[in-house]
This record gives C-alpha cells, structure tokens and sequence, in this order.
C-alpha cells in the first residue's frame, strides 16, 4: 500500500499517525463541516467516500490496529478491555481485525453484486461469498455502496418543505464499510462493519457464505 495522501488515511485526516481519540473527532468535526461533494463530481465523491472509510477505520480501536500494521507503522499497546470482543447483534461476534485485506471482495457493491460474489438475502443481509482459503486466513473487506439516510436539513425544517432532499425525507450517501473476517470463519457468520455512517435509515448487516452455500 502505498502512503501518498490519497492512500494514507491519517493524512486524508490531516493528523498525525500518534493522534489520539479526541484529535480524530476534532478533525473529523471540522471535515464534516464542510459542504457536502458535487455528487456529480466522480473524483470529489471518491475523495469523500475515501474520508468516510478512514474514519470508519481509525475510530474503532481493533480495526486501526489492524490498519497500522497492515500500512507497516511501528504496533501501538492499546489498553485491553472487554469491547476487544463484543456481541451486535444476537450472534454476532466482532473479533480482533486480521492484518490481511481480502482484495478479490475489497470492491464496490455494484460489482461484487455483478460479479455474483454478493447478494442481497433477506431482512438488510447481504451475502458475501468467500473461498475456502479466504475463509481459512480470514482477512479484512473494504466495500462501498449507496444507502438511505435520514436528511439532516429536514429536523430545521419546521415548514416541512426541505429542498434538499425534495420532501423525501432521505438522501443517499456513499457507506463504506469495513469488516473483519476472523480466521476459520463459518458459513453463515455474520460481520459487523467497524462503523456506521451518521443518520443512516437502517443497518446492513453482511453474512458470510462458503462453498456449497445455497
């Protein structure tokens, strides 16, 4: 990987690789400020969606540590609590993030779906389809897709005629999503991405299928 600034997540953050926690949310907040990208704009919107999956990533504790060791920076101690391995939902087990990216599934949702390596399935599942080696070594998923979330313009519209959104209550904004497959994961495992996009109208929850799967 390489570590321009276009690649360097702690660069497309605009703060040191050292930052604490409070130093993200800072220039998070002031990124955020900013006005939303032209989303007729392919290398604006490229650049935001690159911003998203950087935050996503350092403001989970296990998924930067995974992240720095992966960008090859010197391995940090963080302090050991209980979140480490924490259940959401029912069944639903985050583990420590592997170091490795699984590059055949580190694509858009519109190919993967394309390329029949993903489904939707029922409820907000989508099905991601691993090999028995990926399956074996785990690895971590960097995928992109359009969701519905809730317009932030409309909450300050008491007249109820909100022009960003057009009256439709929602927008569709780029989620990023991070996850981490822990090694000898089973069929039907179901991962958690490192983070939410803000005002999302609902969760997508990922389920891993192996070979044979129907």
């Amino acid at each position: 990987m390489g570590t321009g600034s276009s690649d360097d997540y702690y660069a497309l953050l605009g703060i040191d690789a050292e930052a604490d926690n409070a130093e993200l949310r800072h220039a998070w907040r002031r990124l955020d400020l900013r006005p939303p990208p032209d989303r007729a704009d392919p290398g604006a919107m490229a650049t935001f969606q690159r911003i998203v999956a950087a935050y996503a990533v350092l403001s989970d504790r296990v998924a930067r540590a995974a992240y720095d060791r992966w960008r090859g920076a010197p391995a940090r101690s963080p302090e050991v609590r209980s979140g480490d391995l924490t259940s959401a939902p029912s069944g639903t087990t985050r583990r420590r993030a592997p170091s490795e990216m699984i590059f055949r599934l580190c694509r858009s949702m519109t190919a993967l779906l394309a390329c029949g390596v993903a489904r939707h399935a029922e409820g907000d599942f989508i099905e991601l389809f691993l090999d028995a080696e990926e399956a074996a070594e785990g690895g971590m998923i960097n995928t992109s897709m359009r969701v519905p979330v809730h317009c932030p313009a409309c909450a300050a519209d008491a007249a109820g005629s909100c022009a960003q959104c057009g009256m439709r209550r929602t927008l569709d904004e780029i989620f990023a999503a991070w996850l981490a497959v822990p090694p000898e994961v089973a069929d039907g495992a179901i991962l958690t991405p490192s983070a939410w996009l803000p005002r999302m109208v609902r969760p997508v929850w990922f389920r891993v299928r192996l070979p044979g799967a129907t």
